[in-house]
């Protein structure tokens, strides 16, 4: 049974809903503990974490950072590390502000492509301190006509945005073991998020030798091998004596998926925690 999604993205990044509501909805579905994993961004927990004490839920400090390894575009996990770390806020504003440059290049490569839409109206998407994202980008697209629907969705994503898209640009200001290294001096665990998604798979286990404390393991994938790649990496995991995470990545109305549909049951979430306070 799932205690604890800790997968889960708030308006202070890509997903829609506010943190406050995003908790009330998890004390409503049973759920013990959660992490806001905002991309580049700490300002949910920051907002609520009072009001997540107040609801008696374990609301643990989290992150989703963008790194790179490889040429590969990697997505990293950092959980339970100090908010209020200096080294990893003044990083993250760096980040920020770097990953937005690249928006702002993908946008105009967009403008190529016969897409009448702006910076200044993607700049008006941006959270406070945050960074502009895929969301955000299809959300304008979706503003202008461009899709309609989930099929379309799909398809410009896979044509325009993903890797290896026509305007897709990667980031490399963050190298996977740079960033490992962050949440580590932030006092924090790091974790590779969905590794189903990593594009080369070859390359997972030399990435695991950056230092990285765990796997994503039991992750909301979309389509049929959700069953496959579970079992591989928990058993990945286990032969690597790493953490075991996971979540849903819950973005509200932006992907099928439900808070809670996907996580770790209490002993998982335990183990967790007590590695955290080792």
């Amino acid at each position: 049974m799932v205690c604890a999604d800790l997968h889960i993205h708030t308006n202070a990044s890509d997903g829609s809903m506010d943190p406050a509501a995003i908790l009330e909805q998890a004390k409503q579905m049973g759920l013990k503990a959660l992490s806001f994993t905002d991309h580049e961004s700490i300002a949910a927990y920051h907002q609520v974490k009072d009001y997540a004490h107040k609801l008696d839920l374990h609301l643990l400090p989290g992150i989703e950072m963008v790194a790179s390894y490889k040429g590969q575009e990697i997505h990293l996990l950092g959980y339970n590390f100090n908010p209020y770390s200096k080294i990893l806020t003044d990083k993250l504003h760096k980040i920020c502000q770097e990953r937005n440059a690249v928006a702002r290049e993908s946008i105009r490569l967009l403008q190529k492509f016969n897409f009448n839409i702006s910076w200044e109206q993607a700049e008006n998407l941006i959270p406070p301190g945050g960074v502009l994202g895929k969301n955000h980008i299809l959300q304008l697209m979706r503003q202008a006509g461009y899709i309609q629907n989930r099929q379309e969705t799909i398809a410009f994503l896979r044509q325009y945005l993903n890797a290896g898209g026509l305007v897709y640009i990667p980031y490399e200001g963050n190298p996977l073991a740079e960033a490992v290294t962050l949440i580590h001096a932030a006092n924090g665990i790091a974790v590779l998020a969905h590794p189903g998604l990593i594009k080369d798979q070859n390359l997972i286990e030399a990435m695991l030798a950056e230092g990285i404390d765990g796997l994503e393991v039991f992750y909301y994938y979309l389509g049929d091998k959700r069953r496959d790649y579970i079992r591989y990496f928990y058993r990945l995991a286990k032969k690597n004596k790493l953490l075991i995470t996971g979540g849903s990545d819950f973005h509200g109305i932006y992907t099928p998926v439900r808070i809670g549909a996907m996580g770790l049951s209490s002993s998982y979430m335990d183990k967790l925690i007590k590695y955290s306070n080792r």
